[in-house]
């Protein structure tokens, strides 16, 4: 007889200390992989991958991603995140606290969204430097991710806030991010392409609560009518509009890519009438 499984943790249980990593890093260096050896030096904690796929520099792609993922992790949970194209430049590296959770980076943009009033009280401080790396010279210059942020993050995953702090920070100087959010008003609704994953589905930031029941959708120089509920609603090679996982409206093709069967990248506008 095989035995019984564990019942599973109840909701919300945590099973240990929590830290997530999402960079632009790829997995053919040995980045990731020293990253998370310079965590796990002091002290053991879980690991949770979200991306390490996020096109170089692309902060944008960075705080979406965050910002998609962030909710689906338990409170005190250290959300890292590295994308960070001006390394060793005077832009500050920070932890941020919200809603219950760390979120560890660069001051770059990519943490922005934090600054938003939905997330509530919000307290910055620097990140502080744990320890001198292996290297005599002093810290990489070029690698915070490693030498910086991870220690950071490791410290503030098992309660050592005020080890891995410096000066606190205004919220106020949060460095936003540059994005034009959804608009609507009497003459319809306006949003973007925020992201375009691998399958080529084009994500907007147009929250699907605010549609019509039967919306009609212009992305590019195509027109869409009606919210399907499956991928099978058209026949393959058909464009379609879906409630996305984040709650946003995407557009997909059955079969195909949205992205280079419209004709449509990030960044293009998408307009629905209301």
């Amino acid at each position: 007889m095989r035995p019984s499984p564990p019942p599973p943790p109840d909701e919300g249980t945590r099973l240990g200390p929590l830290v997530t990593l999402t960079s632009d890093f790829g997995l053919t260096d040995s980045y990731v992989g020293e990253m998370k050896g310079a965590i796990l030096m002091r002290a053991g904690v879980s690991i949770v991958d979200i991306t390490h796929d996020l096109r170089p520099g692309d902060v944008h792609a960075g705080a979406w991603t965050l910002r998609r993922i962030w909710t689906r992790f338990p409170a005190g949970t250290v959300h890292l995140c590295v994308v960070d194209p001006t390394v060793g430049s005077d832009r500050r590296a920070i932890a941020a606290r919200a809603a219950e959770r760390w979120f560890v980076g660069p001051d770059n943009g990519l943490l922005g969204f934090l600054g938003h009033p939905s997330f509530g009280p919000l307290e910055i401080d620097e990140v502080r430097s744990l320890r001198p790396p292996p290297d005599p010279t002093g810290m990489a210059p070029t690698f915070h991710g490693r030498d910086l942020f991870a220690p950071a993050a490791a410290a503030l995953a098992t309660g050592g806030p005020d080890e891995a702090l410096g000066e606190p920070l205004a919220p106020a100087s949060l460095v936003p991010l540059d994005l034009t959010p959804p608009r609507r008003g009497p003459g319809g609704i306006t949003g973007t392409v925020v992201h375009v994953d691998r399958f080529g589905n084009l994500v907007t930031d147009i929250p699907v609560g605010w549609l019509a029941a039967e919306p009609r959708v212009r992305v590019g120089a195509t027109t869409l009518a009606g919210l399907s509920t499956s991928y099978a609603d058209v026949l393959p090679g058909e464009p379609l509009l879906t409630r996305g996982s984040a709650e946003t409206l995407e557009v997909s093709v059955r079969d195909g890519r949205a992205d280079d069967t419209l004709g449509v990248s990030r960044g293009d506008a998408v307009v629905a009438a209301s």
